[in-house]
């Protein structure tokens, strides 16, 4: 049993800071790599998404790996197991960053092949820093609220990360254009600069977590992994087990819907505002600043929604608002002003979204540990990590198959109605079915709050020898 923990605003925030990181190489990816890959490197919409496919498909060995050794891992100078991992993986993080987003010397099949192994080493390093970032939150506390407090605030930070790639990317390409800079050494620089702040601040995450894991988060003892923790099959064993849960399975539907739902709209983003509504990479990269602006002042308020109402109900609202979204922007098209509207409510449930899948995945590994005696955080979270980035990859591929197939063309000199209406159909039509999946998934989610309360309650009584029930969370077990 974990010891119990309260954590003040400080360790809040200092677990935040990871937020600016994730969000930059994550999103820098999502947003832009195959707009990098067709306009400054050259290569097909297809063969762009598919790189991204290839390599996600192979990060699905690195996923679980990675969350299965941080389960076990002892920790190295008092950095815990997860913030061990954090630490080591850091720096080549940063590194691989800089190296996606550098047009080289190749042609062809030659090029093709160095963003695929490139975009392999991102995943795999990016898995590494991610998933016991993530995970490190249910290390240092047993707190319900901090918890999602704790994802508030990574959220709160994230969209710091997002102002920076919205607004500053963009702009800092337009001027560096005007002043005669060539597209391939301006993404040099945007890939450096990027990679540093990723790097530096999971850093900042590592030394501000040093020696706060709950003593009963440390790897598992070696007698209980002779017992079967590290025998051979254990960790395929544990995989069925989490897929036997009802609730789990509900959670992937989600993660993977919402993530193919970004990697469409993301990587379709700017040709759909350029192409279908007429506006200019800087009225794009206004309209992105204005509704992060207000996102990012709504944050806070947000998580203390999602605290009062609960997860189920907001993430629900959230699939509900993406499905209109998606509607409006399949069907007609939006102004300026309307697009701004519109995106600030995308990014407020962005934010719903990314604060609770992880936070009801924490509540599914609490049940998962109380019906196995398994401590699972980061194998159950490294399964609902690999499937928002296979559903990334699916987003970008089926955008790159698609406007192959309906014939949009990102270097066409004259935009044709054919492609502005194809590109409707892979940015608002496609999505849409997408958000009724995520919401029918949510709608058969049960966990609240109080089944989470009765099981600590029960667990607590059941450590301490006492009588105790499990009737206020017996329909989740």
């Amino acid at each position: 049993m974990k010891a119990k923990s309260k954590r003040g605003m400080r360790d809040v925030l200092a677990y935040g800071i990871g937020g600016v990181g994730e969000n930059i190489s994550y999103n820098l990816f999502y947003m832009f790599f195959i707009f990098f890959l067709t306009s400054v490197a050259g290569i097909s919409p297809a063969a762009a998404g598919t790189i991204s496919l290839i390599a996600v498909a192979w990060d699905a060995i690195s996923d679980p790996i990675v969350g299965y050794l941080s389960d076990r891992c002892r920790g190295w100078k008092g950095f815990g197991k997860r913030g061990t991992f954090i630490l080591l993986g850091a720096i080549p993080l940063g590194i691989s960053v800089f190296l996606l987003y550098n047009d080289v010397a190749l042609s062809g099949a030659g090029k093709v092949a160095y963003f695929v192994i490139i975009n392999m080493l991102f995943w795999m390093v990016f898995t590494i820093v991610d998933i016991p970032y993530v995970s490190v939150a249910t290390e240092i506390t047993e707190d319900y609220d901090i918890k999602t407090k704790m994802r508030t605030s990574t959220m709160l930070f994230s969209n710091l990360g997002q102002l920076i790639l919205s607004f500053g990317i963009l702009q800092f390409a337009d001027f560096m254009a005007e002043n005669g800079y060539s597209d391939t050494f301006v993404w040099r620089i945007i890939g450096a600069v990027m990679g540093f702040l990723s790097a530096f601040t999971f850093l900042i995450v590592a030394v501000s977590m040093r020696g706060k894991e709950l003593e009963s988060a440390a790897a598992e003892p070696a007698e209980k992994l002779a017992d079967g923790g590290g025998q051979k099959g254990s960790m395929i064993r544990d995989y069925i087990d989490f897929l036997k849960m009802h609730d789990y399975r509900m959670l992937l539907i989600m993660g993977l819907g919402y993530n193919i739902f970004v990697g469409m709209s993301d990587s379709a983003l700017l040709y759909y505002q350029m192409y279908t509504c007429g506006l200019t990479m800087s009225q794009t990269s206004i309209v992105e600043t204005v509704a992060l602006f207000v996102s990012l002042a709504l944050i806070v308020p947000v998580g203390e929604v999602i605290v009062k109402i609960g997860k189920k109900q907001t993430m629900l609202i959230a699939f509900v608002y993406m499905l209109f979204y998606a509607g409006i922007c399949g069907f007609t098209r939006p102004s300026m002003v309307i697009l701004a509207f519109l995106d600030m409510g995308i990014m407020v449930t962005s934010s719903v979204f990314w604060i609770n899948i992880y936070a009801m995945n924490f509540d599914v590994a609490a049940i998962y540990d109380y019906k196995y005696e398994k401590n699972r955080e980061g194998m159950m979270i490294s399964i609902c990590s690999f499937m928002t980035k296979i559903g990334v990859a699916v987003g970008m591929w089926l955008n790159g198959m698609l406007m192959s197939a309906l014939g949009v063309d990102p270097e066409a000199e004259v935009i044709t109605e054919e492609m502005a209406s194809a590109l409707q159909t892979i940015f608002g039509k496609v999505p849409a079915v997408l958000a009724v999946i995520m919401a029918l998934a949510c709608i058969f989610y049960r966990v609240k709050k109080e089944h989470i309360l009765a099981l600590e309650e029960a667990r607590e009584l059941k450590a301490e020898g006492k009588e105790y029930s499990i009737d206020g969370f017996k329909d989740v077990l």
